[in-house]
């Protein structure tokens, strides 16, 4: 079986995958796929040129500048995919986490490490002390109106006033 999308529908659809059907549903994942590294790209791009706006303010927020880092960011992708897994793949991935990791420390020693340090060990505390309880929440009760008379129980509204417990 050839290793396209039809061939994860063969156990619904069977042979049909062969026909016409099979072929839409290739063309529909092709696109959704394009619309969506699409999508992805354009936010990112905006988010670069404001950041980079942030950090120079002679960087104007406009469409020339996002033109240009699409086809910057293209032009490093097509280059990376052209070269190989073995070379360009790895070597991005190698820059993109080296850079995270120079990001990371420079944040980390050039704060205030004490804070970030406890910070980060309450947090992963906090986040062990309520795994379990708000893992299995699903809020059964407040969706109910025959919860026991506690329907708008911890709710604040749009006052500010609320009626928490």
């Amino acid at each position: 079986m050839p290793m396209t999308m039809k061939s994860c529908f063969y156990p619904l659809i069977g042979d049909r995958i062969y026909g016409w059907l099979g072929d839409f549903i290739d063309i529909f994942s092709i696109l959704t796929t394009l619309f969506g590294v699409c999508t992805s790209l354009g936010l990112g791009t905006m988010q670069v040129n404001k950041g980079l706006n942030f950090l120079n303010e002679d960087i104007a927020v406009n469409t020339t500048n996002q033109v240009i880092i699409i086809w910057a960011i293209t032009l490093v992708a097509t280059t990376s995919v052209v070269s190989g897994i073995g070379v360009g793949i790895r070597r991005l991935s190698e820059i993109c986490f080296s850079l995270g990791m120079v990001i990371m420390l420079m944040v980390l020693f050039l704060e205030d490490t004490w804070y970030l340090l406890n910070l980060f060990t309450q947090s992963v505390g906090f986040y062990f002390q309520w795994l379990m309880q708000l893992g299995f929440h699903c809020d059964a009760f407040e969706l109910s109106s025959k919860s026991f008379g506690a329907a708008d129980r911890g709710r604040v509204y749009a006052d500010g006033e609320g009626d928490g417990p």
